[in-house]
C-alpha cells in the first residue's frame, strides 16, 4: 500500500512568498515599471531635486496635495519645504525669507512660481528633457 504524505505547510507559505516576489520582479512596484526604468514622474522629481528646485507648501493645503498627487508614487522624492509652523520638519522662517505668499510655490532657478503646475510646465521651467 502506498502512503500519501500531506504537503508541509511551510512549503506552501514559502511557495506563495515566491509567487509574490516573482510578481513584483515581473510587474514592478512603486515608481519603477516592469523594465526597471523609473517613471516619468520619478525622473522629473529626481531632476527637480538635483537642480535645486523646491516646492514650498503646507500639510493642510489641498492644492499642495493635488500637486504631489501628480507625481504619483514619486511624490516622496519631491524637494519639499514645509511652511506650516506646526507641520513636520517645518521651516516657516525660510518660507518667510523667500517671500512665499501662497501654496504651493515652486522655486526653480531662483524664480518663484506660485500655484499648482502641470508636470510639463515644471519640466519646461527646469529644463527637463521631454519624454521620448
Amino acid at each position: 500500500m502506498v502512503q500519501l504524505q500531506r504537503p508541509r505547510r511551510h512549503s506552501q507559505v514559502f511557495g506563495l512568498g515566491g509567487v509574490v516576489v516573482g510578481a513584483l520582479l515581473v510587474f514592478g512596484c512603486g515608481p519603477q515599471g516592469a523594465t526597471g526604468e523609473a517613471s516619468y514622474e520619478a525622473q522629473l522629481a529626481q531632476h527637480l531635486a538635483a537642480t535645486g528646485a523646491v516646492m514650498y507648501g503646507a500639510y493642510w493645503c489641498p492644492h499642495c496635495a493635488d500637486q504631489k498627487a501628480m507625481f504619483k508614487h514619486a511624490a516622496y522624492q519631491l524637494p519639499y519645504i514645509e511652511c506650516a509652523a506646526d507641520g513636520e520638519n517645518a521651516q516657516p522662517e525660510l518660507c518667510q525669507q523667500k517671500g512665499i505668499k501662497g501654496y504651493p510655490t515652486w522655486e526653480i532657478s531662483g524664480q518663484l512660481y506660485p500655484g499648482v503646475k502641470p508636470l510639463d510646465e515644471l519640466a519646461d521651467l527646469s529644463d527637463f528633457p521631454p519624454p521620448p
